[in-house]
């Protein structure tokens, strides 16, 4: 496999997609896929209807997400998924996850008018073994969405300290983002220095990436004192 590099295409494309991975190949999958972008609803207190043109189908009446999953679980040993809160009845119906975690964010907000002040986000962690965290809420500002972030492209770029220190946490070998949007898991993986690679069907926040990349430096490492 070829590492730390993006792909810009869909992530289920059968030739350079997850379908051509081999079984096992990477270590750690952390991504926050694009859920209920094809919501259609009221929104507001004036029943305003509204949809997304986003480029995924991820509305929860297909099985989308279940496929690109499967292939997950096939091509990772441990997975760590952003579902959305309003999402988890239907993870926890369809898979089997062995831990939740929370990020608690007293200054979170989003672009959203379906959810404009939203103070907390779970995470679910699939794999063998035990999680690897003691306390199963993070306490971390956010950085993420319209409000916080005006230098990049993507509307909600996950927060960097929170991945960071999930991923440094759990010392992957390897990371795969499926999802990879601006970059987060790309910066934080390099500056690690664990191996990546990531997908994205929009090819629009390679700005983003580029940006984060430039001048993105592995951190020397701490020695232990005894």
């Amino acid at each position: 496999m070829e590492w730390n590099r993006v792909i810009y295409i869909d992530c289920m494309d059968e030739k350079e997609g997850l379908p051509s991975l081999p079984d096992k190949s990477v270590d750690l999958c952390i991504t926050d896929p694009p859920w209920n972008i094809g919501y259609k609803g009221s929104v507001g207190s004036s029943g305003e209807k509204t949809k997304s043109n986003a480029h995924y189908k991820d509305d929860y009446d297909n099985e989308w997400n279940l496929i690109w999953f499967k292939e997950i679980e096939r091509i990772c040993d441990r997975i760590i998924l952003a579902p959305g809160r309003q999402n988890l009845g239907f993870w926890y119906k369809n898979t089997n996850p062995l831990d939740i975690f929370i990020h608690y964010k007293k200054n979170g907000a989003y672009g959203s008018r379906i959810a404009m002040f939203n103070n907390f986000d779970p995470y679910l962690y699939y794999g063998k073994g035990k999680s690897y965290w003691r306390a199963n809420v993070f306490d971390i500002p956010t950085t993420s969405g319209f409000l916080q972030n005006k230098k990049l492209n993507h509307p909600a770029p996950k927060t960097f300290e929170l991945w960071f220190r999930i991923i440094k946490g759990i010392d992957p070998k390897s990371v795969i983002d499926p999802f990879i949007g601006s970059g987060t898991t790309a910066e934080v993986c390099t500056k690690l220095g664990i191996p990546w690679i990531g997908y994205e069907v929009n090819e629009a926040y390679s700005q983003d990436i580029n940006k984060r990349l430039k001048n993105c430096k592995r951190e020397p490492k701490q020695k232990k004192l005894f």
